[in-house]
């Protein structure tokens, strides 16, 4: 008897914690990102490494292999492409950015907002029809 108001105690703080009393899903959902916002797991300018690689590079070299510090959720796309291009000398127009094999287009967006967390790795695709000395 004892077990089962454990485990009932258990699953109401369960509940309670993804608030299944509101009845309306999008309130509820709400909350869930308030209470996140208001402790986030991370600072937003806690540094984070990641790696970054030649999108044409060889398997296992580590040549054009870069480590790369970001500061969570606000390193924006442009700021690793400009760092980029100046580590290998090119100019921004002929570097873009892929993780999971999608293009990080939006380059006003930040790293987190892709989905990119610490240790990752990203690749960067030299354009090399576009490719003008700095």
């Amino acid at each position: 008897m004892t077990q089962m108001s454990k485990a009932y105690e258990h699953w109401n703080e369960i509940m309670a914690e993804y608030d299944m009393d509101i009845e309306s899903q999008e309130e509820r959902v709400l909350n869930i990102m308030r209470r996140e916002r208001s402790d986030p797991a991370l600072a937003p300018d806690e540094p984070a490494p990641m790696t970054l690689k030649p999108f044409d590079g060889e398997v296992g070299s580590s040549e054009g292999v870069m480590k790369y510090t970001y500061m969570n959720e606000l390193t924006t796309v442009s700021e690793v492409i400009k760092d980029v291009a100046e580590k290998i000398g090119v100019d921004v127009y002929a570097v873009t950015l892929v993780r999971a094999g999608m293009k990080l287009s939006n380059k006003s967006w930040t790293l987190s907002d892709y989905g990119v967390k610490a240790d990752y790795v990203v690749y960067y695709k030299v354009d090399r029809v576009r490719v003008t000395p700095c």
